[in-house]
């Protein structure tokens, strides 16, 4: 269990400040040893005189806005004092420092002391952000920011980097944003033009872009004539990042229409992929994001059940099954309109029609005992989330004889159904036999349907299985699971509508067995499959099999070992732990993701962009998962995937797998490492926008794995 991370974090908070307020012999340099400050912006480390260069051209007048943060930090091996951190500006005022949190600026009578990056504990570094309020239009100010410390680098105490503001710059606006290609029916295509606009006060230069996402959309460069010189379909290729030949240069006010999007779906599913323009705009240095989205509005068709599956049916006996249509479409102009609803003439005679159920739009209802709806009759209009039936009757003319496996060899038949939807044609499939003993018929029904993403909860409906008369008495229900699942069916496998955590990505299989009043089992195994896809750009499973615990799929405190997934950001860094001279990322807050930083801000402040992290499962007792996802990561950003073996609870060593998926594809897995109480492994690097996926290993080729890794919490 992890319950005390409160009384970790107010003893950090504590020793930071003591150590502020602390003017005394706690900042001193011991003989041997010496500070060293380094001084960031923007990831970027300082030299006495590097200028620090802000955009203010586009800032409103009289608002404060934000426009650098300096990271200070101290390298050596001894406490850093800071003296001074200030700032001068011309005209007086348009600058001013603020620190974050609650620390002060320093001063020489309150000196701030930053221990070593490799402490334990105190303050190991500072940020401080720069504002910026313009008091006049045209003004270009100026000015610089002096730190002042003991730290002895190029036998200075004083470093002063002057502030280089850039007047005018460009500023990009791309319409439509996000590109909506709202319904594109099958075997179509759907072009759209961007409009690239320029707002702001110097040129702007397009130089490079990145697409990812789904195959079916894809990026086209034209003339100033409309030809097409450039044509990019979505690829491993373009998830790099992608030179253009020449610049696109959008003078200040003016717009540029040369670049535009196609979409070609070759599925009725929604689609989208991600367009980020590189430029020269300051505001943008990442890329613009510009997600292009298909097919996510228009009419849809939902039928229940998919295929009408008789089973076994008595002999000389109709038997009805009842198929609901829902109009499922989103949208304006999204009502279903059905033109056909016809048995294939290849169909058993068998089986027939019976379509009195369904409204025929303002001519009423199809007429009793219709058995078709096709040329020439009015189509079946249906609003959005509206529904109608119609029947499918069965009547076996003969025991149907059994076929090599024993089982008997069912009649067969196909109906057709034409709409205005995606895919114009759909094919449902009929099945049945006859047999002189009526057995039951097992059904499956997937409410979440038969694609989801991980972490999804399954309804297993099996309560609409039937017997020829009475009630069904018995249910059983097996699951087939990807390798390291180990959820189980609940409340149990013989329940009629049991759910399901379909929490690790990959395929799995139920199955359902029925039995009647008199114990007459399902002539037929009912079976579906479900894919667990994930739908974010980076997807980071970890699973787990430990030897030593009898039943690794039971729950409750301590009852499994506990290991956790952690993602760390390149700005991570919390000490050299293991004396090879590099510090390593994990468990530094923010930087790093994991379960007690969950949910960490890396990216825009803006709470609509999706662009942090999330820890979206931390299992604390058993075999996990534990998944991590990262929707927009950032351009030129590498990222790190590590696992921690917190605790085994008297379990013993576990075996880890860990699988990375980029874009719904499995890009890395690597399987059963083992790992023992406290043991930091850190597996592989992931590298944006290429997606490249890297493990990390040791000189020799080994894992790189940290014993007895010490951690920010206090032992158990």
């Amino acid at each position: 269990m992890k319950t005390w991370f409160g009384f970790a974090l107010a003893a950090g908070i504590g020793m930071a400040l003591g150590a502020c307020g602390d003017g005394g012999g706690s900042g001193g340099v011991a003989q041997g040893q010496q500070p060293n400050i380094e001084v960031q912006e923007s990831g970027a480390g300082l030299n006495d005189g590097s200028a620090i260069t802000v955009s203010v051209a586009n800032l409103p007048i009289g608002v404060e806005s934000r426009v650098a943060t300096l990271q200070i930090e101290n390298l050596g091996n001894a406490v850093l004092r800071l003296t001074e951190v200030s700032v001068t500006s011309e005209p007086a005022g348009v600058f001013r420092l603020v620190p974050q949190g609650s620390l002060p600026l320093p001063s020489a009578d309150a000196p701030l002391l930053i221990e070593s990056s490799t402490a334990d504990s105190g303050l190991t570094r500072y940020f401080v952000d720069l504002m910026f309020t313009r008091s006049d239009a045209e003004l270009v100010p100026s000015g610089s920011i002096v730190v002042r410390s003991n730290s002895k680098l190029n036998e200075r105490d004083v470093l002063t980097f002057p502030i280089k503001v850039e007047g005018g710059t460009p500023e990009i606006q791309v319409t439509p944003n996000p590109v909506n290609f709202m319904n594109v029916a099958e075997s179509k295509t759907k072009l759209q033009t961007l409009t690239i606009l320029n707002t702001g006060a110097g040129d702007l230069e397009v130089t490079a872009f990145t697409l990812s996402g789904s195959p079916t959309f894809a990026l086209l460069q034209s003339d100033d004539a409309n030809v097409t010189i450039g044509e990019w379909p979505v690829s491993a290729d373009t998830m790099g990042r992608i030179e253009l030949e020449s610049p696109i240069v959008v003078p200040a006010g003016t717009a540029s229409t040369v670049l535009s999007t196609r979409f070609s779906p070759t599925g009725p599913d929604s689609a989208q992929a991600q367009l980020v323009l590189f430029t020269n705009d300051p505001g943008h240095k990442s890329g613009l994001q510009i997600p292009l989205v298909g097919n996510q509005s228009g009419p849809c068709i939902l039928l229940s059940p998919k295929k009408v599956n008789f089973g076994g049916k008595l002999v000389g006996t109709t038997h009805p099954i009842e198929v609901e249509v829902k109009s499922c479409g989103e949208g304006t102009n999204a009502e279903l309109v059905i033109s056909e609803i016809t048995l294939d003439p290849t169909s058993s005679g068998d089986f027939s029609l019976d379509l009195s159920g369904m409204p025929l739009g303002t001519a009423g209802e199809v007429p009793p005992g219709t058995g078709s709806l096709g040329q020439g009759d009015a189509p079946v209009v249906l609003p959005i989330n509206a529904t109608a039936t119609f029947k499918v009757s069965y009547l076996p003319d003969e025991v149907n004889p059994p076929g090599p496996e024993g089982k008997p060899i069912p009649d067969l038949g196909m109906i057709h159904i034409k709409s205005n939807t995606f895919v114009p044609e759909l094919d449902v499939e009929v099945t049945g036999f006859g047999v002189a003993v009526e057995c039951p018929t097992a059904v499956i029904i997937v409410q979440e349907g038969e694609e989801v993403i991980p972490q999804t909860k399954l309804h297993l409906l099996g309560s609409q299985s039937y017997a020829a008369s009475g009630a069904i008495k018995r249910y059983e229900w097996t699951a087939q699971q990807p390798v390291g699942s180990q959820s189980v069916l609940l409340p149990s496998f013989l329940a009629p509508d049991p759910t399901f955590e379909a929490n690790v990505a990959g395929e799995y299989v139920f199955t359902l067995t029925v039995y009647d009043q008199n114990d007459e089992a399902s002539c037929e195994v009912a079976e579906v499959h479900v894919f667990v896809v994930p739908d974010e750009a980076i997807h980071v499973e970890l699973v787990w099999d430990t030897p030593g615990d009898p039943n690794q799929s039971d729950e409750g405190p301590e009852a499994g070992a506990d290991l956790d997934l952690h993602f760390a950001h390149p700005f991570a860094s919390n000490g050299d732990i293991d004396g090879d001279g590099v510090n390593e990322p994990w468990f530094d807050v923010p930087h790093d993701c994991y379960w007690f930083n969950a949910d960490p801000n890396w990216g825009s402040l803006s709470p609509t962009v999706d662009d942090n992290p999330g820890l979206d499962r931390d299992d604390t007792d058993g075999a996990g998962p534990e998944n991590l996802n990262l929707n927009l990561p950032e351009e030129g950003l590498t990222y790190r995937v590590g696992v921690h073996y917190w605790s085994d609870h008297d379990f013993g060593p576990s075996k880890a797998t860990v699988r990375i998926y980029i874009y719904s594809s499995l890009r890395f897995e690597v399987n059963d490492v083992e790992l023992v109480n406290d043991a930091m492994w850190e597996v592989a690097t992931v590298a944006w926008p290429s997606g490249d996926v890297t493990l990390i290993t040791q000189p020799g080729g080994e894992y790189r794995i940290i014993p007895n890794y010490p951690t920010p919490f206090p032992s158990e």
